[in-house]
């Protein structure tokens, strides 16, 4: 026979044992365990039944409670709360509250590593961009020359020089140290059988020492030698494997009649990361004349493509700059004053890659988009992990509300606010930890791989630098009491007595929590409305006209006149060319920056040099005029131009206008559709198209007939063998001329893809919480209204109803905001872009409905397959 008194005196005992708690603790723990029993009593269960159920409960935090009091013995102090032994003590609650609630655990783990791990990718990539340029010794002493002039109206900065300056820099200003040359040439390079079209750079031997490039093997002096070259690390890989090539000769061949032998001196060490000028092949500047036989390096009138000096002292930088207006007046005497320039400049190379995007033609790679995206990434990084503090949050008061007896316990053995506050903050940081590692492997091996990846670079990021470490301990501790602060002082204030007896209804009607929702939601609108504008941008673009008909067309890049005519000859012969057309430019392959001169004002235009049939076989339309006759010596003076030419020009009737290009003069006798040379990040710029000299050719364009792509193309690669086997084909299609571009969008569209699915999820995760919450709190509410019949509908509304206002708020607010973005990020990232639409804003937000429906439907089912009387018994 079970005896209920008997059994609560020896359960007291295993208390008294312990001389931490003293007799008024010992008395109020038996008053609630009495009253604990009787509630389960009177709901039907046996008195041993319910003495084993209450023990049990109270049993699982006598060990925790004993602790707590151990901790109180000393002085209570916030010093003393923050010893060893409390934080270990606090760090084994949390673990046991973690493994008692797998679920929850597992969701506030996923939210924060998640964001942890998005945030450990903004700042790599952070770091990699503010490291560019930043490895040579030197940066903050070389600048790059650059010049002003009017250009439509509006003063542009330009990144060439005119090839004379550098020297005459060096006899007139002892106080710059050094000064080289850039400039580039497309070559054919050959050693043994490998043979390949390459970019070699023709360069002063002071470059190696004012760019820090450390040599590999050989000797960087070596460059001062006209007949040396250096390579870099990539391009020896790429001809010689893993051997030392240093004492090697190899073949640069020029065009079809030039060519010379050099001798490889040196290897360049492998490249940092983040670098906005590079070489592969590095000559001295002299060769030039080896190219070029008329090549002149005294001729103001022509560029090269940069020009850097070397100061030490930065005093002397303004002494320069005064000093090269008398340059001024000799280029525009040279130039007869045709693009005046009004003012030379020196641009630091620290800073050169962020301000690039400002400057024409310069020879470096700009980053001055990579600051924006750090922008981005920064704010994008921090809306999540605002969303998985807020979802912990909901989550951690989901798993408090299970906890309730074990405070009030702490508390009625006399732990006080300050003790609660730093339990639920310490237990936080434990689980910010777990996640710091979780997120930690995320973004090292999933989110950074996968955009290097993507983007095709290494973003060279490592933990082994100081600042890492710095930045991961900021994210623990921001983390840790942004989302454990709220939880923490809300449940601290809760009384004993309320706790104990049952009577606190724990976040039934919590309004910040509902607002912390409703935060969620409103960032997961402009996520969702990102992703989708994006996607539905990359269809718009991948369907846009080109302007031109480039699905049936081939092209080939071919050394001169004579190449060009012998493949002409041969791909007469086959029946699939519709058409053959010989050009100096090619449209999205190359063309050529011109002046054209109204009586009252100049302009800087495209220039394309093409055959009389060149607009045919490409498929450009006129709009209005004609074009060229074939072999017309009339219209070697003849020009079409494209109709943002004629907008921009302010030209009413443009067929009959002339105007002056290198003071011979041009007719306008068409106007063609506007046309997309490059992709379409550029926008079209006004363009001139004139008739080439055979002379000049160095393109063959061919329409073919429609499906015969394949079998064209591997014919031109055929007939170009047979004809030239020691230089490489160097063609493709004409739909592929902008390489990588669409891939590109793609990428896009699938980063915020990623962020937008990321943003849901956690979105729905806190609505999932707070759902539960009202449900698990209400579940004697639901298992009575069952019990009263009522159905479906009754369940749906009870649930519902205080969520349908926060979803209609949050949309209101969510809805016009992305839409503003999208149009702000639209205007920032494409020249061209689909028309922006509410459908589009409509589409995210029916997304986002879908989701939330279906999560607050996993709780309604729940409560309608319950048993109503399992849901009476409750407490």
């Amino acid at each position: 026979m079970f005896d209920l008194e008997k059994a609560i005196s020896q359960w007291l005992r295993s208390f008294r044992k312990y001389r931490a708690f003293d007799h008024g603790s010992v008395r109020e723990m038996e008053l609630h365990l009495r009253d604990h029993i009787d509630d389960l009593i009177a709901d039907g269960i046996s008195e041993k039944e319910a003495f084993e159920t209450a023990v049990k409960e109270f049993g699982d935090i006598k060990q925790m409670a004993f602790d707590e009091f151990q901790t109180q013995k000393r002085k209570p102090t916030i010093t003393s709360l923050i010893q060893t032994a409390m934080f270990k003590n606090y760090s084994l609650i949390t673990l046991r509250s973690m493994m008692k609630n797998p679920v929850s655990s597992l969701i506030n783990l996923f939210g924060l590593s998640i964001a942890i791990g998005l945030s450990v990718f903004a700042y790599a990539f952070a770091q990699w961009v503010y490291s560019t340029d930043q490895f040579h010794e030197f940066k903050d002493e070389v600048h790059l020359i650059t010049y002003s002039a009017n250009s439509d109206g509006n003063l542009q900065v330009y990144g060439q020089t005119p090839r004379p300056l550098g020297e005459m820099l060096k006899q007139d200003f002892p106080q710059i140290q050094k000064v080289c040359r850039l400039e580039d040439r497309n070559v054919v390079v050959k050693y043994e059988d490998n043979v390949y079209h390459e970019r070699v750079r023709f360069t002063d031997h002071e470059f190696l020492e004012m760019f820090t490039f450390p040599l590999k093997w050989g000797n960087a002096g070596s460059l001062a030698d006209i007949n040396s070259i250096i390579l870099s690390e990539e391009i020896s890989v790429k001809y010689f494997g893993d051997q030392n090539p240093v004492g090697l000769d190899i073949l640069l061949k020029f065009d079809e009649t030039r060519s010379k032998v050099f001798k490889i001196t040196g290897v360049a060490e492998k490249f940092p990361v983040a670098k906005t000028i590079a070489f592969g092949f590095l000559i001295n500047f002299q060769n030039l004349s080896a190219v070029d036989q008329d090549y002149n390096f005294h001729d103001w009138t022509k560029l090269v493509n940069a020009t850097f000096i070397q100061i030490k002292d930065p005093q002397h930088l303004h002494e320069i700059s005064e000093g090269m207006e008398k340059y001024k007046l000799i280029q525009n005497e040279a130039t007869g004053h045709r693009m005046a320039i009004s003012s030379f400049g020196l641009e630091p190379f620290a800073t050169l890659h962020k301000n690039s995007d400002d400057i024409k033609n310069h020879i470096t790679r700009s980053s001055s988009s990579n600051y924006s995206s750090i922008v981005y990434l920064v704010c994008v990084a921090g809306f999540i992990l605002l969303l998985s503090c807020i979802n912990y949050i909901n989550i951690a008061i989901v798993s408090a509300a299970k906890r309730l007896k074990e405070l009030g316990i702490r508390k009625t053995i006399g732990a006080s606010k300050a003790n609660i506050i730093i339990q639920f903050l310490t237990e936080n940081i434990v689980i910010t930890l777990f996640a710091l590692v979780l997120g930690l492997a995320l973004g090292m091996t999933l989110f950074i791989p996968w955009f290097e990846g993507m983007w095709g670079f290494s973003m060279g990021f490592s933990l082994a630098r100081g600042k890492v470490w710095a930045f991961l301990a900021a994210i623990v501790i921001i983390t840790g009491l942004i989302s454990g602060s709220y939880p923490a002082f809300y449940i601290s204030k809760f009384q004993v007595t309320s706790i104990l007896k049952g009577s606190l209804k724990f976040g039934r009607k919590n309004t910040l929590t509902k607002a912390f929702l409703g935060v969620q939601l409103v960032v997961a609108t402009i996520f969702i409305t990102l992703s989708v504008a994006f996607t539905l941008n990359t269809n718009y673009l991948k369907k846009r006209s080109w302007g031109y008909e480039n699905r049936e067309v081939i092209y080939v890049a071919v050394q001169d006149q004579a190449a060009f005519e012998k493949m002409q000859a041969a791909m007469a012969q086959d029946p699939n060319v519709i058409s053959v057309s010989g050009s100096s430019h090619h449209v999205g392959r190359k063309h050529k920056t011109t002046i054209i001169e109204f009586p009252d004002r100049q302009f800087e235009v495209n220039e394309l040099a093409v055959g009389d049939n060149y607009v045919q076989t490409l498929g450009l339309t006129i709009k209005s005029g004609r074009g060229f006759n074939s072999d017309s010596e009339s219209d070697k003076r003849a020009v079409l131009v494209n109709e943002t030419f004629v907008k921009n020009m302010t030209l009413q009737q443009p067929i009959g206008q002339v105007f002056r290009i290198d003071s011979t003069q041009f007719e306008i006798i068409g106007v063609v559709r506007d046309f997309h040379s490059y992709n379409f990040a550029e926008k079209v710029n006004p363009t001139i198209l004139r008739v080439a000299g055979k002379e000049d050719y160095a393109f063959l364009s061919m329409r073919i007939t429609k499906g015969t792509e394949h079998d064209v193309y591997k014919n031109a690669q055929s007939q170009w063998v047979q004809l030239y086997p020691e230089i490489p084909f160097n063609g493709g299609y004409q739909e592929d001329a902008w390489g990588a571009y669409y891939e590109t969008i793609d990428n896009y569209a699938e980063v915020w893809t990623l962020f937008a699915s990321i943003a849901i999820i956690l979105a729905i995760l806190g609505l999932y919480g707070l759902v539960k919450l009202n449900v698990e709190g209400r579940i004697r509410e639901f298992s009575i209204k069952k019990v009263l019949g009522a159905g479906l509908p009754g369940i749906v509304d009870g649930i519902c109803r205080q969520y349908v206002l926060l979803l209609a708020i949050a949309i209101t607010i969510g809805a016009p905001t992305s839409y503003f973005l999208v149009k702000m990020i639209f205007g920032m990232a494409y020249a061209y872009h689909m028309p922006l639409t509410f459908e589009v804003i409509l589409l995210g937000i029916v997304v986002l409905i879908v989701a939330i429906i279906f999560t607050i439907g996993t709780q309604i089912r729940k409560v309608m397959i319950s048993n109503p009387v399992e849901g009476l018994r409750v407490e």
